[in-house]
């Protein structure tokens, strides 16, 4: 059981959005405050701003992706292709897992609607399937990490 993956979980639990619980999991060793990742992963929750698009999972971990790998001068080109590789390898993994990596798919609804956030509370998703994406999103990622 992977440490991260296990406080990306507890993130989660607490009420955080599932890219708040992924980049603030990872700041540690990322050399960021954990209050950071928190407020800059906040719009990204419920598929991009509660839209249902990416789910939060993605684009936590390529955030994290981006601040570990990331490119910070344009010349170099290397530190791109590796982000870029790294993030398809995630988006991969996550996708052959769960079937998809938009939120709205994941959880078949849309959170951003108000039925759709009803039926999300209705059905408990947020504590069990979502929980359960931040977790393995998590431990994909950490592995992917590891390889490097």
């Amino acid at each position: 059981m992977s440490d991260i993956a296990v406080s990306a979980q507890i993130l989660h639990e607490k009420g955080f959005n599932c890219a708040q619980s992924l980049l603030a999991a990872f700041a540690p060793s990322l050399g960021i405050e954990t209050g950071t990742a928190l407020k800059l992963a906040s719009a990204f929750g419920g598929g991009m701003a509660a839209r249902g698009d990416t789910c939060g999972v993605i684009s936590g971990g390529l955030m994290v992706i981006g601040l570990k790998f990331g490119q910070a001068s344009v010349e170099d080109k290397a530190a791109r292709e590796k982000c870029n590789r790294l993030g398809r390898e995630f988006l991969k993994q996550f996708e052959a897992e769960f079937g998809a990596t938009a939120c709205r798919d994941l959880i078949k609804c849309n959170i951003g609607t108000p039925e759709g956030a009803k039926l999300v509370k209705e059905k408990g998703l947020r504590e069990g399937l979502c929980s359960k994406l931040v977790y393995r999103g998590a431990e994909i990622l950490s592995a992917l990490i590891e390889q490097i």
